[in-house]
């Protein structure tokens, strides 16, 4: 496998962006606040950054990959092995990328970035919600989906217009 990926040096150069990328991930992941202290777990989503980067510099493909691998890492870092935390973040991040990576590859030209990011931040949290009513089996969690997904909207939207800031000053954007 490694040889493989160190035939060609453009194959190497793509494999050490998008480890770049992870290792991104993992610390805005680490260094990111909470967003409102009065509401449990909602974030910006910051490491989600580095996926909706990927999506639009390399592949669909690329973006669930890089998606995985961070969260396994940042997982394995922090510890945060418990099932709550690990399936939530795990599911939840990987199963945007999947639905991001689908609705580049087919409706890239309807949406933008941002409406692109704004679905994976919704599709993450009613994840996320679901995981924790399936591990959690409190259906007191109802009340709080329609916060997670304005939340995972207004996040992923954020998110996506970073994203585009930054892929529009980058010299990615002229090799199109």
């Amino acid at each position: 496998m490694i040889n493989q990926w160190t035939q060609s040096p453009t194959k190497l150069k793509k494999l050490l962006y998008l480890s770049m990328f992870i290792a991104l991930a993992i610390v805005l992941n680490f260094i990111e606040p909470p967003i409102f202290a009065f509401i449990p777990g909602p974030k910006l989503g910051l490491a989600n950054l580095s996926t909706v980067l990927v999506l639009v510099i390399f592949s669909p493909y690329d973006a669930v990959v890089v998606t995985f691998f961070r969260t396994i890492i940042g997982a394995l870092i922090k510890g945060t092995l418990h099932p709550i935390p690990f399936f939530t973040s795990f599911l939840g991040a990987t199963i945007a990328s999947i639905v991001m990576a689908v609705t580049y590859k087919i409706a890239k030209n309807i949406f933008s970035l941002a409406g692109i990011s704004t679905i994976g931040g919704i599709t993450n949290n009613i994840i996320q919600f679901f995981v924790v009513l399936y591990i959690t089996k409190n259906n007191a969690f109802w009340y709080y989906l329609p916060i997670l997904i304005v939340l995972g909207g207004v996040s992923g939207w954020v998110i996506g217009v970073i994203a585009q800031l930054i892929y529009n000053r980058t010299r990615w954007k002229n090799k199109e």
